[in-house]
Parts: C-alpha cells; structure tokens; sequence
C-alpha cells in the first residue's frame, strides 16, 4: 500500500544555488569613490552637446552623485545575472583579460558590458558599459566608461519622434 503513494515532484532548479560569479562593479565604482575622497584631487566636469561646452571643477559630493550612476549597472547580483552570459578573452595586445557580458533579454538595461584586466594583477583598467531605456516616445542609449583612478564618461543618446540629441559628460580627477 505505502509504494502506491505518489510522490510530490520536486523542482530542482529551485534548490540549487548559482556558483557562477561576475564580477562585482558596485564594489569597484564604491572602491573608486573611496580612492577619489580620501585624495587630495581637483575634480573636473566637462560637459558637451551638440551647440555647447561646459567645463567645471565640482564638489567631492558632486563626483560621488555622478559616479554613482554607475551603480545600478552592476549585473553580478543573483536577480540579473540569469540573463547574462559571460565571456573571458585573453588580449596579448594590450595585456588584458576582458570580461564581457551581454544580454540575452530585451527588456534588461544593461546590454553589452566590458571589464578590462591587468593582465599581471587581475585589477580592472577599464570598464565599459551600453544600456538603453525605453520611456513612452523615446529612447535612451548610454554608453559609460571608466578609467581605474582616472576618469569616467556618460555619454547619452536621446531619440525621439522629433530627433535624436547627444551629450557628453566627462568627470577626472588630479592632484593639487
């Protein structure tokens, strides 16, 4: 009598855990604002259009609220990264292992994302990132970079049924 008794079906996708790890850009962009305030740096903002430049030196407030944009865009946490898939590609041309990460999902912001290492101290250079938002009648694409104790860039594309517009911001950092 007691074989005759179904057993409930179990779903093992559910139990198992994620051991893949991408790499975590929230704790290099934290890491980064942490080298830019605890320096003694000139922090400049250069911002273009199409008709026009801008250029600035900003409060360590304002750096940390622009280098923060960066932080949604960090793919590594469990919820987001099932649609990404992660390749390696080792470039002797420049020293640098590339991690790269692209979408399999149309309605994820971040679409394509790049992270350059030193070859030699696995310590990132460079980091690139496209993403795009859709918003009623428009659409915008960014593409973010940034340059290890250096500088980052925010460059947006704003598409509408009137036209399309572009602008430029620029942030880095010197020593006084």
């Amino acid at each position: 009598m007691v074989s005759c008794k179904n057993k409930p079906a179990t779903n093992s996708a559910k139990t198992t855990t994620d051991s893949s790890r991408f790499y975590p850009l929230a704790d290099f962009i934290q890491e980064q604002m942490a080298y830019v305030d605890l320096r003694n740096f000139e922090i400049y903002q250069k911002h273009q259009t199409a008709t026009k430049t801008d250029s600035s030196i900003i409060s360590k407030e304002q750096f940390k609220q622009l280098a923060a944009s960066f932080l949604p865009l960090d793919i590594s946490t469990p919820d987001k990264k099932q649609s990404y898939t992660e390749t390696l590609f080792h470039d002797l041309s420049t020293a640098s292992y590339t991690l790269n990460y692209k979408s399999s999902q149309v309605t994820d912001l971040v679409k394509n994302m790049d992270i350059l290492l030193d070859e030699q101290t696995k310590m990132v250079k460079r980091v690139f990132i496209v993403s795009e938002l859709q918003k009623a009648d428009s659409s915008i694409m960014e593409h973010h970079s940034w340059t290890a104790n250096k500088q980052f860039q925010i460059t947006r594309t704003l598409e509408t049924a009137s036209g399309r517009s572009n602008e430029t911001t620029t942030v880095y950092w010197i020593r006084k």
